[in-house]
Formats: C-alpha cells, sequence, structure tokens
C-alpha cells in the first residue's frame, strides 16, 4: 500500500457524509503536505465506551471534529465526550462548524490549516510520514524500543516478533503468543480482546487491565493452573484489531504482568499493564 492507496482509502470513509468529507478534503488539500499523516474516524477510549474524531494528525497530537446541525441539540454531551478525550490523550481538539455560511467555513478551514502548518515548524523533532518504516520492524530495532506513544501496528505477527531478535517469515506464526528470546518468563502476546470462539478476552476502557478468560469451565480451571504454574507471567501484547482503514493489524498495548490476587475460576485470568514501553533487540 502507498501513501496514494492510503489517503484514496481515508478519504473513502467519508463519502456518504458529505460535510464531513468536504472539511477533511479540503483540509488536505490546502495543506497539501504529504510529509504529513492523517487518520479519519480515529478511535479513542473512554471511560464508559469509545470516540471516533473525524480526522487526526498523530504526528501533532492534533484532532478535528465537525459539527453538523444535531450537535447543536448535544451542546453538553459534546462538552463531556471532548473532555474524555482530551484526558485519556492529552491532544488538542479544534472544532468546525459546518452550519455557517460557505465563505466563512472556508475562512475557518484556512485558519485550521495555518495552525496545522504552525504547529509542524514549531514541532522540534518532527518526523516525516513514511508508510514503509511505519510498519517496518527494522525501524524499531534501531530505536532501541517500542512505546504507546509510537503508536505502533504491524501487519504481522511476526513483524511484532522480529522487533525483539526473532527472524521469522510473515507466514511463520501460527500461535498466539511467542517465547521472548532474550528475557526469561517473557511471552510476545497477540490475543484477541474481543469474543472469539471459546475464548472472550477484553481490555479495560482505560486499557490497563487485560481479562483472559475461557466460557469453558474446564478448560478455564486447566488454563488457570497452567499459568499460575508453568506459564510466563509477564506478556508484551500486541492486540488484534483493525486498522482505521479496516485491515488487520497487530497493535502494541504495553508490557503486561500476570496479577495473582485478582486471578480466580469464576473470572479468569487479569493481566496489569506494568510498563508503556518495551526494549528491541537485533536479530545479527
Amino acid at each position: 500500500m502507498n501513501k496514494l492507496d492510503y489517503l484514496s482509502r481515508s478519504f473513502s470513509r467519508a463519502e456518504k457524509k458529505k460535510f464531513e468529507h468536504y472539511v477533511v478534503t479540503r483540509i488536505w488539500h490546502l495543506l497539501d503536505d504529504t510529509s504529513i499523516k492523517i487518520v479519519t474516524q480515529q478511535f479513542i477510549t473512554r471511560p464508559e465506551g469509545r470516540a471516533l474524531t473525524d480526522l487526526y494528525f498523530p504526528q501533532l497530537q492534533l484532532h478535528i471534529e465537525i459539527d453538523e446541525k444535531h450537535h447543536r441539540q448535544q451542546i453538553e454531551i459534546d462538552k463531556i465526550r471532548e473532555a474524555d478525550i482530551i484526558n485519556a490523550t492529552g491532544h488538542e481538539i479544534v472544532r468546525v462548524d459546518v452550519t455557517q455560511e460557505l465563505e466563512l467555513l472556508n475562512k475557518e478551514i484556512f485558519e485550521i490549516v495555518e495552525k496545522i502548518k504552525q504547529k509542524k515548524s514549531s514541532k522540534l523533532n518532527f518526523t516525516p510520514w513514511d508508510l514503509e518504516t511505519e510498519y517496518n520492524p527494522a525501524t524499531y530495532v534501531k530505536k532501541g524500543f517500542i512505546s504507546l506513544d509510537d503508536d505502533c501496528a504491524f501487519k504481522t505477527m511476526a513483524d511484532a516478533c522480529n522487533c525483539f531478535g526473532l527472524a521469522i517469515k510473515p507466514k511463520g506464526i501460527w500461535t498466539g503468543g511467542v517465547k521472548h528470546p532474550y528475557e526469561n518468563g517473557k511471552l510476545i502476546w497477540f490475543p484477541k480482546l474481543y469474543k472469539n470462539g471459546k475464548w472472550n478476552n477484553s481490555i479495560s476502557s482505560n486499557e490497563m487491565v487485560i481479562q483472559e478468560i475461557c466460557e469453558l469451565p474446564e478448560n478455564q480451571k486447566t488454563h488457570i493452573d497452567t499459568v499460575l504454574n508453568k506459564g510466563m507471567q509477564t506478556r508484551i501484547v500486541f492486540a488484534k484489531v483493525r486498522s482505521p482503514l479496516g485491515d488487520i493489524m497487530y497493535r502494541f498495548k504495553g508490557e503486561f504482568e500476570l496479577d495473582k490476587e485478582r486471578t480466580n475460576y469464576d473470572e479468569g485470568l487479569f493481566w496489569k499493564r506494568i510498563s508503556e514501553k518495551v526494549k528491541t533487540y537485533s536479530n545479527k
């Protein structure tokens, strides 16, 4: 996938929302800067559920929200939602009112574009958008670590594992986890954090706790006993998710440790996040 494909697919997500589509594409074309990455319909975790912001600039930590007519009837709801997003991310939110006259709307969009340019120019360590670099394990091996701040997701489980000194071929993993080659007692784990067959795993709204549960009681007890007595009780987590464009990805969620006190046969295994950053290793 190249940038043109990525952008075309991103814009198509708002095609049926005519006002949103107008604002998003006008911002992009006026900006005219392919070193800046955009994300349409960015997921944000809230205390109760999730939110989708209309346009997000990850390098600048800036979200654009497009207010159509119905937002006039939900001003307080929008304020709470916006506060949740800011509290969860620390990012800035700019709102655009599409109910005004076209000339005023265009003026507002122009001011947003100027703001984006200013934020880019004032950023000391701005890294240009590069799709190949973004999905390449070598990027993180060279960097020496992966952090939640990297917003890191890989196309395959093998790519994620190859950040830790392994050399696995793209289709060389068929299990849910791989033993860390350098750090004893750690598993590189690829959970599905949703109901899947006999498993019904989930992550808390603040993404600090993962609950791992098997809905077959006889298997649940055996699995818990195995992890408690023989299993690796620290896990580097890359959760299976869908990207903003709908592709399957494996997103870094941090390093988690088994919460033995909370784990029980009825509710399953509980894993608590102990680090937002993990060390990477070269396979050479």
